[in-house]
């Protein structure tokens, strides 16, 4: 499949990072080395889409004419710039999909707009799929009887359309010194004429391990494949995320330090970091008998819901549904959070979280 502008060339290296090579046209790229390795994933997951896609159902009440068609356009252009300071990525895959479909595709006007209505949803609903994705595979405190390699077995097993993902990898030179991408030996240009070619290599050369300073790299076009991409990473790496213990939302383990808040703002510009250790209602699960508890059993309905797909039991009794278990499991993260809050004591959370798994 032929590689189209925009895109971007990733490349990975022994540290937890990304480095990222935004190719707008054949005259533009920027450079951003995204880390730790995770968070990209993660923030998408807490994205609030609800705005983007409220900007973008106006246009699908709009009949397509070449008169409005113009219009229509701002609509998605707007739409995708709500997130322009919301996510490292999301923006760039986005706004490059609208300039493909608009100017390199062969489809009518209705069919792109149609596309484009089609594929904000589909990005919107892939949240679901990285969050079941992080939870079920690396979240450490869930199924923690499991390896990392059965758990994440267990979700493709949940999830077979995520096994047939492909990536096209290349080979290019680039400044790696020692396995680590080396950004001092990354060079800004306005035209490529300017650029004195030998001296580059030259300095790109130095510190290499190899005859020629050769390097893989990812050739991504798509959101889709740049969440596969960061994704695979986390699982072959065995980076772990866990739940915050205040604001109850998925954090990046960016190493072995024991951590139980994340870096978000909480309130009044201070962080769940910041907060949270100093409110004594909030432990951590291996703190706090009523988390335990309330593991134990969400570990139990997460049992449940991925036996027979997971490991190919014919034993069906006490199989949970998808639609059961999401019901359950938005529960369960409610009464959690009311627990964190302080809203009910350890005592009711239990006995309402354990009336609820009884159906």
């Amino acid at each position: 499949m032929e590689i189209t502008y925009p895109f971007a060339k990733v490349f990975t290296d022994n540290t937890n990072k990304l480095n990222v090579f935004f190719l707008h046209d054949t005259q533009h790229t920027t450079f951003e080395q995204i880390g730790d390795i995770g968070n990209g994933i993660v923030d998408f997951c807490e994205l609030d889409f609800t705005k983007v896609l409220d900007k973008i159902k106006s246009s699908s009440t709009i009949t397509v004419s070449e008169q409005n068609f113009e219009n229509i356009k701002k609509i998605f252009w707007n739409a995708v710039d709500l997130l322009k300071d919301k996510h490292s990525y999301v923006h760039f895959f986005l706004n490059s999909e609208i300039l493909r479909t608009f100017y390199a595709s062969q489809k009518t006007k209705v069919e792109m707009v149609d596309y484009l209505i089609f594929l904000f949803h589909y990005y919107a609903n892939l949240q679901k799929t990285y969050s079941d994705a992080l939870e079920m595979s690396l979240n450490k405190e869930v199924l923690t009887e499991y390896t990392l390699a059965e758990r994440y077995m267990m979700f493709c097993n949940l999830t077979p359309t995520f096994t047939h993902h492909m990536l096209r990898s290349m080979y290019g030179i680039a400044p790696i010194s020692y396995g680590k991408f080396d950004t001092s030996k990354l060079i800004a240009f306005d035209d490529p004429k300017d650029v004195d070619t030998r001296k580059v290599l030259q300095n790109i050369h130095r510190d290499s391990n190899y005859e020629v300073s050769m390097w893989q790299y990812f050739a991504i076009q798509s959101l889709e494949e740049m969440l596969y991409l960061e994704f695979m990473e986390m699982i072959k790496r065995g980076i772990l995320v866990k739940r915050c213990a205040l604001c109850d939302k998925l954090f990046v383990l960016a190493d072995k330090r024991k951590r139980d808040y994340c870096d978000r703002i909480y309130k009044n510009n201070r962080t769940c970091k910041q907060v949270g250790a100093k409110m004594k209602f909030n432990k951590s699960v291996g703190e706090d008998k009523f988390l335990q508890e309330f593991q134990r059993i969400y570990n139990r309905m997460y049992s449940r819901y991925y036996r027979i797909d997971a490991w190919d039991s014919e034993c069906e009794t006490n199989k949970l549904s998808e639609k059961e278990f999401r019901e359950w499991s938005a529960l369960a993260s409610k009464l959690r959070l009311d627990y964190k809050a302080g809203s009910i004591n350890g005592d009711e959370m239990i006995d309402a979280l354990s009336k609820s798994t009884e159906y």
